[in-house]
């Protein structure tokens, strides 16, 4: 991927990904969100898939409730972090004009595609599938 799509992917991501978390916040304050899943998995199967609970686990992560954000999602600490730090990652290689962020991406890709990183991520994907089913999420 050229640098300029990057950055622009990037930046919309971040953009989504901090609008969900305002939004879910402020449906969090002014409904009642008992039964209601915006999981299409979930919706479908009646199971939680690997990733649910995320968006509680984030925005729990930034209440600084670290143990709760845990319990809830493990993917939540790392999505609350990547959330933390790309945005202003992203602003300082604008403002830089760098590449740093691409430049990590590409090396970060090329290193995830070695067995032994990918399969022990997978299996810690398969693991919060099962702590899912086992919380009844």
């Amino acid at each position: 991927m050229k640098p300029k799509t990057f950055y622009l992917f990037i930046s919309f991501f971040c953009c989504a990904s901090w609008g969900w978390l305002l939004g879910f916040e402020h449906f969090r304050q002014h409904s009642s969100p008992v039964g209601v899943t915006l999981c299409p998995i979930k919706a479908v199967t009646g199971y939680p898939c690997p990733s649910c609970g995320t968006t509680r686990s984030v925005h729990t992560f930034f209440e600084g409730h670290i143990s709760e954000a845990l319990w809830v999602n493990p993917l939540g600490i790392v999505a609350g972090l990547l959330l933390a730090i790309v945005p202003l990652w992203l602003l300082h290689d604008v403002l830089m004009r760098r590449a740093t962020l691409h430049k990590f991406f590409i090396a970060f890709e090329q290193w995830f595609k070695r067995p032994y990183v990918y399969i022990p991520f997978f299996i810690f994907i398969v693991l919060n599938w099962i702590w899912n089913l086992y919380k009844n999420l």
